[in-house]
C-alpha cells in the first residue's frame, strides 16, 4: 500500500492576476492609461466589485484569457506596443503564478494628444 500525501490546493484569484496585469501595463511607457468602457464602469458601481479598470480575466478550462483596454501616447507604434504588452503579460503572469495564459487580447480605446515621455 502506497501512502500519497498531497499538500492541498492553490487558488489565485482573478483580482491578483488583474493587479499583475495592471502593474505590467503601467510600466509600459508608451501606454498612457487603461480604459474602462462606460458599461464596465457602471457595472462595477452597481455590483460593488473592485478591480482594475480595463482588465477582464476569463477562466477557460485550465488556462486564463486576459482582455486589456488601453490608451496609448501619440506617436507610439501601436502594433508594437500591443505585441510588447502581450508578451510581457504572458511571460510575467505565467512565471509568477504558474497559470497558463491562453490569450492576451489588447484593445486600443484611444490615443492621448501628447507624445510619450522620452527615455531618461
Amino acid at each position: 500500500m502506497m501512502n500519497h500525501q498531497t499538500l492541498g490546493q492553490i487558488q489565485i484569484s482573478d483580482e491578483v492576476i488583474s493587479k499583475m496585469v495592471g502593474k505590467i501595463t503601467g510600466a509600459t511607457r508608451e501606454i498612457s492609461s487603461m480604459s474602462a468602457g462606460l458599461v464596465e464602469s457602471i457595472g462595477k458601481i452597481w455590483s460593488g466589485r473592485s478591480g482594475h479598470n480595463g482588465i477582464v480575466i476569463r477562466r477557460v478550462d485550465n488556462s486564463v484569457e486576459i482582455n486589456v483596454k488601453i490608451i496609448v501616447h501619440y506617436g507610439s507604434k501601436v502594433h508594437e506596443v500591443c505585441r510588447e504588452l502581450q508578451q510581457k503579460v504572458i511571460d510575467q503572469v505565467e512565471h509568477l503564478t504558474g497559470i497558463s495564459i491562453q490569450a492576451v487580447n489588447v484593445f486600443v480605446d484611444g490615443m492621448t494628444s501628447e507624445a510619450y515621455p522620452s527615455k531618461s
